[in-house]
């Protein structure tokens, strides 16, 4: 009897834990999604995929790209995440960075412009775009692209290099 009890405990115990394990998988519609256009990608300790891209505009350049496999739902929309970033900062960015992202804000017809702090105390100036879960491979690819190749213009201005 006490080994039927075990069993039952560590029986409802791994099933109590399976949901938060599927829970922490990357999502594999993105995989899906990236497999069929043929677009390399590697996945994160966070299981969200990363997408680095050589940019159309100068072969020398590359981007770093965020899918995020955690989506949300606001009734029957589910969105994800999709982001980049421009620069890393030591201090919050001055007055001057602050004005030209509100003013690209104000002009951009997909995404925004935002600004995180880390938890080694650094911002980060990230561009970031919330889409429907269930765009179809060429549109998920697109929106990455286009999140990519804004955030290295930025990059280009705020930083120089190519570190991103």
């Amino acid at each position: 009897m006490k080994i039927f009890r075990r069993i039952l405990a560590i029986s409802i115990m791994a099933l109590a834990t399976f949901p938060a394990i599927a829970q922490d998988k990357a999502d594999p519609r993105v995989k899906e999604a990236l497999d069929s256009i043929g677009i390399k990608y590697s996945v994160n300790t966070s299981n969200n995929y990363k997408v680095v891209y050589s940019m159309d505009k100068d072969k020398d350049r590359s981007q770093l790209a965020f899918i995020v496999s955690e989506t949300v739902n606001y009734r029957n929309l589910e969105v994800r995440e999709v982001w980049s970033v421009a620069a890393v900062m030591t201090e919050y960015p001055g007055q001057d960075v602050i004005q030209k992202l509100m003013a690209m804000n104000s002009t951009t017809k997909i995404g925004a412009w935002a600004i995180e702090e880390a938890d080694d105390g650094k911002f980060w100036v990230l561009y970031t775009v919330k889409v429907p879960a269930a765009l179809s491979p060429k549109e998920l690819a697109d929106i990455v692209y286009f999140v990519a190749e804004v955030s290295d213009e930025l990059e280009v201005e705020l930083v120089g290099d190519d570190e991103y």
